[in-house]
């Protein structure tokens, strides 16, 4: 069931293209001159502009791409290309500012010498006279040195095309097009994707054939209609990737409280699981990292488990006997399950879903639960029940006392009024969502509380 999972999510554009061709629906095309970028649109838009600069750029050196990148790899227009390259917001962009833009647009460490012809070239004649200690670039300059960025960008655009093939005349056609999109990107998935957004669906477009000047004019439409990159995303990755686990002691307060509470596990993992970013060769030992992480989630989960029924037994938690024909279960177990060990298995998925969903990933976020969710159901619950059914020889029972249906029904309702939620607020992730899963949860957790310590009883 899993693996059938996996096989339909990887071709779900496919099925979802068979099934409008079923229907004769054809896909939907926004409308980015009425309703702006749809989440849909924006990331076709990002794999266009990511594959054109690669085109652009390829067998180009250092900083000879640095106008490509900030005109084509930096949403929005020139003020907001600004905004982005001024990384400490005080109105100029000084060396360290560009030298940490750079670093993140070519995926490199730029070199003194790389920086300083980058400035040259932002720099007007004029700021180049001032004989300052740090030299700082304006608006202003900024501004004309984007000007000639994006001259020289529609001119390698428009040489591109013609060693392509791809347009005649400086016209380009649907079929130019659609040869354009398989040199952006060869994955199927992708073009898929970037079949969404079209120069052909708007009102450019005459006799099937657009002007290579309005292609640039939608392109550059497209460019300002990404949403501008999160701040603060490259620092957080620059101290991510720093150097590693340490066992040094922090200088700050609250760095050692931390430190103190955290060494028992810290201490354990330093001496067992190689960090691959402390370099030197240790990167070679990723596979090692991730199955001794494995062993140690193993570990921990049982020392969770163990510690959550001493917690329940410390706490006070009523146990209300249910017994079956072969086993005896607690409700106190059903109870401490159902929130603490639920919530503590549950929290590395609410992380990486905050991660991905601040950098903008959406899908990812929502996919990265949902796909750990039914991992666990179809394989983290039959993989231990069939290592049981081996060692004992015998079916592991469930409850029969008549409300396991009920628990299904009850799951099937969940996940509907989920799906419903998600379709009432568009298909978008936003504050009235999250308050609408919460109060769900709340219902969930309250409903099966009751269940267990018999306070109503459903049986089917």
């Amino acid at each position: 069931m899993y693996a059938g999972y996996v096989l339909v999510m990887k071709y779900n554009t496919v099925l979802q293209s068979w099934v409008h061709s079923l229907r004769k629906i054809s896909p939907e095309t926004p409308d980015l001159e009425a309703g702006g970028a749809t989440a849909d649109s924006e990331e076709a838009s990002m794999i266009f502009h990511v594959g054109l600069v690669r085109l652009l750029t390829n067998n180009k050196q250092f900083a000879e791409g640095m106008h490509i990148h900030a005109v084509s790899g930096v949403p929005g227009d020139v003020k907001q290309t600004f905004e982005e390259f001024d990384a400490d917001k005080d109105g100029f962009i000084s060396e360290n500012d560009l030298k940490q833009t750079m670093r993140r647009l070519l995926q490199d460490e730029p070199s003194n010498v790389q920086v300083e012809q980058t400035i040259l070239e932002m720099l007007s004649a004029e700021s180049q006279r001032k004989d300052t200690s740090e030299r700082k670039i304006s608006f202003q300059d900024f501004q004309e040195w984007y000007n000639t960025a994006e001259i020289k960008t529609k001119a390698e655009l428009f040489s591109l095309f013609k060693t392509l093939n791809i347009a005649e005349d400086g016209e380009l056609d649907e079929n130019g097009y659609e040869k354009f999109l398989t040199h952006l990107s060869k994955d199927e998935h992708s073009r898929n994707k970037l079949a969404k957004i079209s120069p052909f669906t708007s009102q450019m477009a005459k006799n099937g054939k657009i002007s290579f000047d309005d292609f640039f004019d939608w392109y550059k439409q497209q460019n300002e209609l990404r949403s501008p990159s999160p701040q603060g995303n490259e620092n957080e990755n620059t101290e991510e990737e720093s150097e590693g686990a340490s066992l040094s002691f922090p200088p700050d307060l609250y760095g050692r409280f931390m430190y103190i509470v955290l060494f028992p596990i810290n201490v354990g993992l330093y001496f067992t699981v190689p960090d691959v970013r402390w370099k030197n060769g240790w990167e070679k030992y990723f596979y090692v990292t991730f199955l001794l992480a494995i062993v140690w989630i193993a570990i921990y989960a049982y020392f969770m488990v163990w510690w959550a029924v001493i917690a329940g037994d410390f706490a006070g938690i009523p146990q209300v006997e249910r017994r079956g024909r072969r086993c005896c279960s607690r409700t106190q177990q059903a109870v401490m399950g159902l929130t603490f060990l639920a919530a503590g298995t549950s929290v590395p998925d609410l992380i990486t879903s905050v991660i991905v969903a601040k950098q903008g990933h959406g899908d990812m976020a929502v996919s990265s639960s949902i796909g750990s969710n039914i991992f666990d159901v179809a394989m983290g619950l039959p993989f231990p029940w069939l290592l049981g059914t081996i060692v004992y020889g015998h079916g592991i029972p469930l409850s029969s006392d008549g409300t396991l249906f009920l628990s299904l029904l009850i799951l099937f309702a969940m996940v509907l009024l989920v799906v419903i939620t998600i379709f009432l607020c568009n298909w978008k992730m936003t504050k009235g969502m999250g308050y609408i899963m919460f109060v769900l949860y709340v219902l969930f957790v309250t409903q099966d509380l009751l269940r267990h310590y018999h306070v109503f009883r459903v049986n089917f």
